[in-house]
């Protein structure tokens, strides 16, 4: 994460260095630039010369409308005051008589000064005889500031406008996540969610991603549980009407005395084994839903293969010889250790049994064998199809039974079923003999 994090982090500080690279840039072009030309402009016009002319003029003015002589000096600072940033100089036969910077001391002097040749002086007439005048100013001091401060106004808002730019496949790439977020929660899952760049975003779009995945199988594994529940009480149903239907026909009979006094046995019988069918298709029922809900089982082991199998399979032999199944049989039990959860094995056997029983043909001999195929081993069970059966159609929540015990123990219940033959084959994973290993407690 914090790596992820850092590559973000350099990304914003390149776009930043870049926003003010480009704005520093703008900044000197512009201010220099700006300064170059309004300097060569300047130059070219005598703008300082005119605007000391005008200055020139306003002073005679003055002095004229107040008959001011050169030792005047503080009506001379106060005119002087009223033009700001300006150095204002008097001189008569190269002597100066008055400073504007120190007016005082002007007055007092009466050294001979220098006459500069690159100074421009200007006649001024007191009333006390005819001065030499000198402005220092720079009136385009104003226009340079104000070129400065639109420089450094527009670098910042080209900063700030390249930063943004920068930043606008980002806040796209967000607004794009943030849409696809908005499907998600509307229940859209198959849209995938958008994964760019390689920073903490696409790393919460992959998250996002994978979430939406989750989802979606979730769903999935819903639907289809939610789907064959209603196959599953449809065909309950379905096959519950059929003995019940049967079972209210024979008690009729019985209720009403529409049978002989010598047949009132075969009915009863007949209405024990409907009520035996119908418990057994209840017992299914119940079985079924008890081995949904349980979350935990310990399993044992490790043990032998045949020993974990061997005695619940030796009854169920016995029994299906009592009632005229007989068997072609090829237990080579293969040496491995498996876990297991005894009372699972002994229903899984009980319900193998009891759809031999009611769907094998005794006719056709059963074929039981064992083996191993890689990690796993099997014992695998074929029987014919009797032609009562392959006219009727069952709940198979045996067979769902057998699948989902398997599979809480590790294992595996595969199919085979044709017209005529029938193959439930059950595997196990082995494990190491002698190895220690804990219990495993699958969901």
């Amino acid at each position: 994460m914090k790596h992820s994090t850092s590559r973000l982090t350099v990304k914003f500080g390149l776009l930043l260095l870049t926003a003010l690279a480009i704005a520093s840039a703008f900044f000197a072009v512009f201010r220099f630039g700006g300064a170059a030309i309004m300097d060569s402009y300047f130059a070219r016009t005598g703008f300082q010369q005119k605007c000391n002319e005008k200055r020139i003029a306003s002073l005679q003015a003055y002095i004229e409308k107040n008959r001011l002589s050169a030792r005047d000096r503080e009506q001379i600072t106060k005119w002087a005051k009223t033009q700001p940033l300006i150095l204002l100089e008097i001189y008569r036969s190269n002597v100066l008589l008055y400073s504007s910077y120190a007016p005082e001391e002007a007055m007092e002097n009466d050294e001979e000064a220098p006459h500069y040749s690159w100074v421009s002086y200007y006649e001024v007439s007191f009333s006390d005889g005819k001065t030499d005048v000198v402005i220092y100013a720079d009136d385009s001091y104003r226009f340079f500031t104000l070129l400065t401060v639109a420089a450094l106004g527009l670098s910042v808002l080209l900063f700030l406008g390249v930063f943004l730019f920068g930043c606008q496949s980002l806040i796209r790439y967000i607004c794009e996540l943030n849409d696809e977020i908005h499907l998600m929660e509307g229940g859209c899952l198959d849209i995938p969610i958008t994964i760019k760049g390689d920073n903490e975003l696409s790393t919460l779009a992959q998250s996002l991603d994978s979430m939406r995945k989750a989802f979606k199988d979730q769903k999935e594994r819903e639907t289809e549980v939610f789907l064959a529940n209603q196959t599953m009480i449809s065909q309950m149903s379905h096959d519950l009407r059929t003995p019940m239907t049967i079972l209210q026909i024979y008690t009729d009979i019985l209720k009403y005395n529409r049978c002989k006094p010598e047949q009132v046995n075969d009915y009863l019988i007949k209405i024990d084994e409907k009520v035996a069918q119908m418990k057994q298709l209840s017992d299914n029922l119940f079985e079924y839903s008890l081995i949904s809900k349980e979350q935990k089982i310990s399993l044992d082991g490790p043990l032998p293969f045949r020993e974990a199998v061997h005695d619940q399979l030796s009854e169920s032999v016995a029994y299906l010889s009592f009632h005229g199944f007989f068997f072609e049989s090829e237990l080579d039990w293969p040496q491995a250790n498996v876990y297991v959860h005894p009372p699972y094995i002994r229903r899984i056997l009980d319900n193998v049994t009891s759809n031999i029983s009611k769907y094998a043909a005794a006719d056709v001999p059963l074929h039981i064998c064992t083996g191993r195929e890689a990690d796993k081993v099997y014992l695998s069970f074929q029987n014919g199809i009797s032609a009562a059966a392959a006219e009727q159609e069952g709940t198979r929540i045996g067979i769902s039974n057998i699948k989902a015990m398997m599979e809480k123990m590790n294992g595996e219940c595969r199919i085979l079923h044709t017209d005529s033959v029938f193959r439930l084959t059950l595997y196990f994973p082995t494990a190491a003999a002698g190895k220690a290993e804990e219990p495993i407690n699958p969901a």
